[in-house]
Order: structure tokens, then C-alpha cells, then sequence
């Protein structure tokens, strides 16, 4: 190899180690805006005058507009390109932080919350998008794994951080930051990345062909394997996030008498099990067992068991098997990541970003349903504006019946491409 390849491989090096770490930052932006209002749920209530079910609608307000924006983002991704959508995208989520920090009440709320979702979508498929171009197939599960990993320190910094953070500054000039933050890190992104290396950094700018589009939207559609997938990460992400985004913070303040920072702990735990869940789960996928379907069905089972113990859990003196229950939810939750490589191992390549963003529209559906709904329940359980023990116990009866039945629907699916011998 001559010094001028020697160069250029040191080069590409440097090029996707920057573009990784950069992806990293803006899905660490967007898992802390969709778990932080966990632990500031008590003054939310309280300063946007709340119930229950409504502040179950203002966290849900930022997954349904997630959720949404999956829609516009599956058809022009792979035509635009990451690059573009990413950096105004997450432009506007910088004004929705401020716009929910300024809010006196919950339809300003609810305005903040639904620009962060909108803001926030394309941070994991955008990613995702660029690794199909930047990287081998043979490393996208790894790759997923460990950006998604790295990516939910954003949901780590919602716990504790933000629970020290609120305590000197409050909630409010907290999101403000975050806001000034939000905006530096998209001029940064913009100026740093490309869509790919060399020729493959160029994009499409033309609008898709109505009768290309219409072929590869039936094409997925009639896909058995993409509805059970859907439904997979309908149920595993959904109800992951609506306990730890949201209802874990007053479940443990409320009802076992945990101070802010002592919930923010034990939330700090399950996700440091997504972490290693995440990474562990892609890289069993990928050096291992060498299967996608295998490494998904570890993770919605252990899910089950680990939101069962929590719908038995009495309170009392067993803080430590609680501490363990959320860890085990977290690290099982993350094995589920491996989704994405499924369908992605499935799916055509030109098709990837599609594919990948059609069920990602699943993935943050399940959360906005389950929270909302588990807003619902406890709201209709309570004794006067607080909710009730029960509820809470029915309301997590309630994810691990979702998630069982995702488990036993996942088994008809199909192994990856990459290693199916039919």
C-alpha cells in the first residue's frame, strides 16, 4: 500500500469516527428531551397545574409528533439525504425547548413538546441512514448497537443530572440551556458531515417518482415480516419508555417516598442496562450467534419477566430487587434495538431508510399510546388529583401483557438476510 492509500484510509478513518460521535450527540439530544420529564413530573403538575392524564398527554404529545413525522421522513430521507434533515430538524427542536420552558400552562406545553418530537425525529434514522453508506453491512448491527448505546447517556443525563441541574437552576432555565445547546450542535453537524464518502455524498434533490414510491410502499406493506416487526417495536420500546421516560419518576415519589434524586438513581440504572443492552444485544447479532430474530426474542422475553416482577413489587424494604428490576428492564429493552439490523436485513438496500423509518413511526406510536393511556388508567384509579397504588400496578400489568404477545407474534418472523439460508 503506497503513502497516498495509507493517507486516504486514515482519512476515511478519521471521517467516520467524527461522524459517529456526532451522531451520537444528537440521539444523546434526542433521548434526553423525550425521558426528562420523569423526574420534573412533580413540578410540572404543579406549575402547569396537571393531572394525571394530562401530563400523561404532554409527554405523549412529544412521541405522537414523533411518530408522525416518521411519515414525511420515510418518503424523503433516502432522497435528501441525512444531512439536511438532521440539522433543520433539530433547529426547530431547539425552539420547542424554549417554547416548553416559557410555558405557562399545558397548551404551551404541549406546543414545546410537539416541535422537540418533530425536531427530534430524524436522530436515530438519519444515523442510521449515513451508516448504510459510510459502513459494511456486516457492522450495521454493531454500529446501531453502539450508537444507540452512546446516544442514551441523553437519557442518563435526564435522571440525576437533571435532577442536580433542576435543584440550581430549575426546570425551566434547565430547557433553556438546552435550547443554546440544541442549536450549537446543529451548525456543528451541518458543517462536519457528509452523506457519504466521495461520489456517494451526493444526493437526489428531485422529488421521488410517484410510481417508484407507490411500488415500494406496497412493497413493504405486503411484507408479513414488517408488521411483525412493527408490532415488536411497538410494544418493546413503548412500554420501556412510557415507565422510564415518565411514570417510574412519580411512582417512586409519590408512592414509595423516593426523593427526586434517589428515583433518578434507580432510573439511572435501567438505563445503564439499555446501554449495555444495546451494545451487547448488536454485537451478539452480529459476532455470535450470527442471527437478528434470536437476539430480539432474549430481549422481549426477558422484558416480560422483568415487568411482571415490577407489577408484584409491594414497596417496602426490597429497594434492591427493585434497583434490579430496572436494570434487567433496561438491558433486555436494549437487545430489542436489533430490530432496526432485522428489518434492515430484510428490506432492499436502496429501500433502507424507508424501511428503517416505517417502523421507527411504530416504535414511537407504542410510546405515545402507552403513555397516554397509562395516564388514563391512573388518572381514572386516583384518589383525588394523585394516583393510586393500584393504578400503578394495573397500568404495568398492562406493558407486560403488550410485550408477551409481541414475543409470541415475533416468533413467525424471518431471519436477516444476511444469514437466512432459504
Amino acid at each position: 500500500m503506497t503513502a497516498d492509500e495509507v493517507a486516504s484510509c486514515d482519512g476515511l478513518a478519521l471521517q467516520r469516527r467524527v461522524l459517529f460521535s456526532l451522531c451520537a450527540a444528537v440521539f444523546f439530544l434526542s433521548q434526553f428531551y423525550r425521558a426528562s420529564n420523569a423526574i420534573i413530573a412533580p413540578e410540572l403538575q404543579r406549575d402547569l397545574s396537571l393531572t394525571p392524564e394530562s401530563l400523561g398527554l404532554l409527554s405523549a404529545a412529544f412521541f405522537y409528533a414523533f411518530a408522525c413525522a416518521q411519515i414525511p421522513l420515510a418518503l424523503f430521507l433516502d432522497r435528501l439525504g441525512a444531512r439536511i434533515i438532521i440539522t433543520f430538524l433539530t433547529l426547530l427542536s431547539s425552539v420547542g425547548s424554549l417554547f416548553f420552558a416559557l410555558s405557562s400552562g399545558l397548551y404551551g406545553g404541549l406546543a414545546g413538546r410537539v416541535l422537540m418530537g418533530v425536531g427530534m425525529a430524524a436522530n436515530l434514522m438519519g444515523p442510521l441512514k449515513l451508516f448504510t453508506q459510510w459502513f459494511s453491512p456486516g457492522e450495521f448491527a454493531t454500529l446501531s448497537g453502539l450508537l444507540v448505546g452512546a446516544g442514551t447517556l441523553g437519557a442518563l443525563a435526564a435522571t440525576t443530572p437533571l435532577a442536580l441541574l433542576v435543584e440550581i437552576m430549575g426546570w425551566r432555565w434547565s430547557f433553556i440551556t438546552f435550547s443554546g445547546l440544541t442549536t450549537l450542535l446543529a451548525a456543528v453537524f451541518y458543517l462536519a458531515i457528509q452523506d457519504g464518502p466521495g461520489a456517494a455524498a451526493k444526493t437526489d434533490n428531485g422529488m421521488p417518482k410517484a410510481a417508484k414510491l407507490t411500488a415500494n410502499i406496497r412493497f413493504i406493506l405486503k411484507k408479513p415480516d414488517y408488521w411483525l416487526i412493527s408490532c415488536g417495536t411497538f410494544f418493546r420500546y413503548g412500554t420501556f419508555m412510557a415507565v422510564q421516560a415518565l411514570w417510574a419518576g412519580p411512582y417512586m415519589i409519590e408512592m414509595l417516598h423516593f426523593t427526586p434524586v434517589a428515583a433518578g438513581n434507580i432510573i439511572m440504572l435501567s438505563n445503564i442496562g439499555y446501554v449495555i443492552g444495546c451494545s451487547m444485544g448488536g454485537w451478539l447479532s452480529d459476532r455470535v450467534l450470527s442471527s437478528r430474530k434470536q437476539i430480539v426474542l432474549m430481549g422481549l422475553g426477558g422484558m416480560a419477566l422483568s415487568e411482571l416482577a415490577l407489577t408484584l413489587y409491594c414497596g417496602g424494604s426490597h429497594k434492591l430487587m427493585l434497583t434490579g428490576v430496572f436494570f434487567c428492564f433496561g438491558l433486555f429493552a436494549g437487545f430489542g434495538n436489533v430490530m432496526y439490523a432485522h428489518i434492515k436485513g430484510i428490506m432492499p438496500l436502496e429501500m433502507s431508510g424507508m424501511a428503517l423509518t416505517g417502523i421507527n413511526f411504530f416504535t414511537m406510536l407504542g410510546v405515545g399510546v402507552y403513555i397516554h393511556f397509562m395516564g388514563w388508567i391512573l388518572d381514572h384509579l386516583a384518589s383525588g388529583r394523585q394516583a393510586g397504588l393500584d393504578g400503578y400496578q394495573a397500568s404495568f400489568f398492562l406493558t407486560f401483557l403488550g410485550v408477551a404477545a409481541a414475543g409470541v407474534a415475533y416468533l413467525f418472523t424471518h431471519e436477516s438476510g444476511e444469514w437466512s439460508k432459504s
